[in-house]
């Protein structure tokens, strides 16, 4: 065999044993939409159509304890009828599993699949978002197995998965799920006030990710299109505030741009989107910067072995949408 022949043996078996991590992925789209009233404006059924949008994960209620029984809070209601596949979305505090005993999770799976079922009993899937720790793990793990015995054999069910989830697997375990939903925001502490970015830091995700792609369960992945303005109060976490915009503060005399970007000094004691504000409260406005998003959006595609996976956006809603144009959503929802 001469050299030539060596070569071009070497070269196709090289080829041929690419990792899947570099080939072109299949790219599913999804969104979440975690608001109680299920009511899409124009602009974001608009968004659907436009983007192609294939899947939309509904958070169909809360699941938290009152007294010593768990019960559903935040019960959604559907007033738009939408052409995309529905996956009802149920949030399920810790503290639900630190407190239920063994012998009433049984009876919760029946009140959770009861409940879903009285919204809407026209889905192909469930998704189960819970951060569960070491403690609550067997207890969760065990609702979701009960879970599964109660539906239907086709019946396809996704657990979200945090970042922490994905380091230290083989300690917090692999949920008895179909699939996984990586969640690549919430990345920082957002009760200290020094941290420039609790929403979505690019270097803190990307620490996580170093054997994402011996994770055994298949992944699809929720990013942030979001942003957010926390309050604090003498450095300690005061309150979030809902529905305010970066120009809205900027454009309150009450308040005053520090030296560090995006904090807000309170000047004077004020009242502020029904919200009482002391003298030297800080306000920290906090987003998602696309090219940061994208970017880190790209590596995880890389790195991950699956060759068809869902990319999600967190969340639908026209509002936190409007800060980002439609080439950089395109962007987003490829592989590039």
């Amino acid at each position: 065999m001469n050299l030539t022949r060596i070569y071009f043996l070497f070269l196709v078996l090289f080829l041929g044993g690419c990792k899947s991590e570099n080939r072109p992925k299949d790219l599913g789209r999804a969104v979440y939409f975690w608001k109680t009233n299920f009511e899409l404006s124009k602009k974001e059924k608009a968004f659907l159509e436009e983007n192609k949008i294939e899947k939309i994960y509904l958070r169909f209620f809360d699941v938290d304890m009152l007294q010593n029984e768990a019960i559903p809070k935040g019960i959604v209601s559907i007033r738009t009828k939408v052409n995309q596949e529905i996956v009802p979305t149920v949030f399920i505090t810790n503290r639900v599993f630190e407190r239920l005993k063994f012998e009433q999770i049984e009876d919760l799976s029946a009140n959770v699949l009861g409940q879903i079922n009285k919204i809407s009993n026209a889905h192909k899937e469930i998704q189960f978002d819970c951060d569960w720790t070491l403690s609550t793990k067997s207890k969760y793990f065990f609702f979701l197995e009960k879970i599964n015995e109660k539906s239907p054999k086709d019946m396809k069910y996704s657990a979200t998965i945090r970042l922490h989830q994905i380091k230290f697997y083989k300690k917090t375990g692999i949920p008895p799920v179909d699939e996984g939903v990586l969640m690549l925001y919430n990345t920082g502490d957002w009760r200290k006030l020094t941290l420039e970015n609790s929403l979505f830091d690019a270097q803190t995700t990307m620490n996580y990710l170093d054997n994402l792609s011996e994770y055994p369960l298949n992944l699809n992945f929720a990013f942030t299109f979001f942003q957010q303005v926390l309050a604090y109060r003498n450095g300690i976490f005061y309150t979030f505030i809902k529905n305010c915009t970066l120009s809205e503060i900027e454009a309150n005399a009450a308040f005053e741009k520090t030296k560090t970007e995006n904090q807000f000094l309170c000047k004077k004691d004020v009242q502020f989107k029904n919200i009482s504000f002391r003298e030297n409260d800080i306000l920290k406005f906090e987003n998602s910067e696309f090219e940061k998003v994208n970017k880190t959006k790209n590596r995880i595609l890389q790195k991950t072995k699956a060759l068809k996976t869902t990319i999600i956006l967190y969340h639908l809603d026209e509002k936190s949408l409007s800060n980002y144009n439609q080439e950089q959503i395109q962007e987003f929802f490829s592989q590039n």
